[in-house]
């Protein structure tokens, strides 16, 4: 017959392909510059004049509602090729090439490799920078992945994304506002 009134309501809505969408818009095509990524090393701030390319992407995002509790849950795994310079002092240029791959699930911290076409002494500084902007721009499709979850107002231009302040080692990478618009304008490019 029919389950008993107080049975626990389950519910599972699936965000994949909006998943895909959305982290393509945050991180395919996107220049570090913009995005202000520094190294520092050694006292002196270089800047990160990359561009990002998504070559591969795949995972899964979707939410699950138990017992009217949300949980917001997702896994990928992302290849993005990088080209540009390293820009310090004044005219200082150096070429920077590579490969990075970020593995991330949801409770768990991502998981890094890279591969460098040119060697610098401070590599690991700079895994350290343009892993951080990836995290930060997953922690913007992360927060808009929650609010998906949640009854949705139409007006989707009246409703401005902030993400909540986050705890913890990248407050410093933290997008107000502004960062955000910047996206947006970013993505109105291509």
């Amino acid at each position: 017959g029919a389950p008993p009134a107080n049975s626990y309501h389950f519910e599972e809505r699936d965000y994949s392909t909006w998943g895909k969408k959305r982290l393509n818009e945050l991180l395919d095509k996107r220049e570090t510059k913009e995005a202000g990524v520094v190294v520092l090393h050694q006292g002196q701030e270089f800047t990160l004049g990359l561009k990002l390319e998504m070559k591969k992407l795949e995972g899964d995002a979707w939410v699950n509602i138990r017992k009217g509790k949300k949980m917001t849950c997702f896994n990928y795994e992302l290849d993005l090729a990088f080209k540009g310079h390293i820009l310090g002092g004044t005219d200082n240029r150096w070429d920077l090439e590579g490969k990075f791959f970020y593995e991330v699930a949801v409770g768990d911290d991502p998981e890094t490799r890279f591969e460098f076409k040119q060697r610098y002494p401070f590599q690991k500084a700079i895994e350290a920078s343009l892993s951080e902007f990836v995290t930060s721009q997953f922690k913007i499709f992360v927060t808009e992945l929650g609010e998906k979850g949640q009854p949705q107002v139409k007006d989707d231009f009246a409703t401005k994304v902030e993400p909540r302040v986050q705890k913890g080692q990248y407050v410093k990478y933290d997008q107000g506002p502004d960062g955000v618009a910047a996206l947006q304008e970013t993505a109105k490019k291509y």
